[in-house]
């Protein structure tokens, strides 16, 4: 048994543990001091189309005669189901049994940083000049505070994210529950020799031992327990590496860019991150929209697809629910042959869960104002408790000692 007498450099080796491996800072390996532990397999996949997706040529064509400005620039296809996408989705609508577009989700925010901070908390931003500094953790921080920050066996980050949204802050649920980011390969790459692990292992037992801790450092440190040596020891390392996958899922998805990012998704929802979070940006398209359509789609389209059918190929569509959207949708086309933001619809589609699909939810006017099951960001922070089966009264302490809901508000299921 080791005898210590616990000085800032005993601290600083214990937080070398984390560092030695490197897959998370100290702070991201702490579980949330209640961490609740729900017994379940539940993941969410969010695509995030960050600009502002234009409604016409997605997920939300017009099935009517509208004028030549609201008419899709790509074309539309559709599905014996009522789909409509604009026409250069030739692959996901083939999916379109699997899928459910939302046509009538709304918020009236035109900004795209407090629009894209609803959209990822559910609650609109009351300090307007930075979202930032939110009250308001995001959906990926509540749930890693909600299940614990890492998986409870192999170690697996509860929150990953590929590429920056705004919104993703932990606010007051603390920095234990901030997105890991895979892009830093550093992340991934142990530091020490494995051997070392099991005497700073030792020391955080000594740790624990001690009746009286001097300093907040300490005391956080007092609570990493035996999770820290599953991200150490586990195969945690394994779910980022795209190498183990066959040449020809590689090739079904896309090699590179969003095919990769979409195939790195499958495989942390399959070793058990609750919560990720996929960039593909670009979609600000206030002039020129069908050329810059015609680079940004055909890639998303085809790594959306595959996503689907490998989601359900391989079993895993009941406890995966894929999430695409943007901030918000597009206006009639401008005279820059561009469309600009337009906030009243933002496209949504959906797939996976325990839902029903292969249907449209909602429906809008043939200006894009919503006419029948207007839904919004608490509606869809509410879709997500009920996935993941979070109650709704659930609650936390934020750092001014006061209980908080981490659901503020009634929303009500989308699907």
């Amino acid at each position: 048994m080791l005898d210590f007498d616990f000085n800032r450099r005993d601290f600083l080796r214990v937080g070398g543990l984390g560092a030695g491996l490197g897959i998370l800072p100290f702070s991201d390996i702490v579980f949330a001091e209640e961490g609740f532990t729900l017994p379940n397999q539940k993941s969410v996949v969010w695509v995030w189309l960050g600009g502002g997706p234009t409604q016409f040529e997605t997920f939300h064509a017009p099935t009517e005669t509208v004028p030549d400005t609201h008419m899709p620039v790509t074309g539309t296809v559709t599905h014996k189901n009522g789909l409509a996408f604009g026409g250069l989705f030739k692959e996901l609508i083939q999916q379109g049994h699997h899928l459910t577009a939302v046509n009538s989700f709304s918020h009236g925010d035109s900004s795209h940083r407090q629009a894209t901070h609803w959209m990822m908390t559910g609650h609109r931003n009351p300090k307007r000049e930075n979202t930032a500094d939110s009250e308001y953790p995001g959906h990926g921080a509540i749930t890693s505070a909600v299940f614990g920050s890492n998986h409870p066996t192999n170690g697996m980050p509860a929150y990953v994210k590929q590429g920056k949204i705004e919104g993703e802050q932990p606010a007051f649920l603390g920095g234990a529950h901030k997105p890991f980011d895979p892009s830093n390969k550093a992340n991934l790459t142990p530091r020490i020799p494995v051997s070392r692990f099991s005497e700073r292992k030792e020391l955080l037992g000594a740790l624990d031992r001690v009746g009286k801790v001097h300093s907040e450092e300490a005391e956080s440190f007092s609570k990493i327990g035996n999770t820290a040596y599953n991200v150490i020891l586990g195969n945690a390392k394994d779910a980022f590496d795209l190498d183990q996958e066959p040449a020809s899922m590689r090739e079904m998805y896309g090699k590179g860019g969003i095919g990769d990012q979409m195939l790195l998704a499958r495989r942390l929802a399959q070793f058990g991150t609750k919560f990720i979070t996929v960039n593909y940006g670009g979609w600000d398209m206030h002039s020129k929209v069908k050329k810059s359509l015609e680079g940004r789609v055909p890639p998303l389209d085809k790594a959306l697809s595959a996503f689907v059918q490998d989601m359900y190929d391989q079993g895993l569509s009941d406890n995966t629910l894929l999430v695409v959207t943007g901030e918000f949708g597009r206006t009639r086309l401008n005279q820059n042959a561009g469309r600009d933001h337009w906030p009243s619809i933002t496209p949504m589609l959906m797939s996976g869960g325990t839902y029903d699909h292969g249907r449209v939810i909602g429906a809008a006017d043939k200006a894009y104002y919503p006419t029948i099951g207007k839904v919004g960001p608490l509606d869809m922070a509410a879709t997500l408790f009920d996935h993941f089966g979070i109650p709704t009264e659930i609650q936390r302490i934020d750092q001014g000692g006061r209980p908080r809901y981490l659901l503020e508000g009634e929303g009500r299921l989308i699907l």
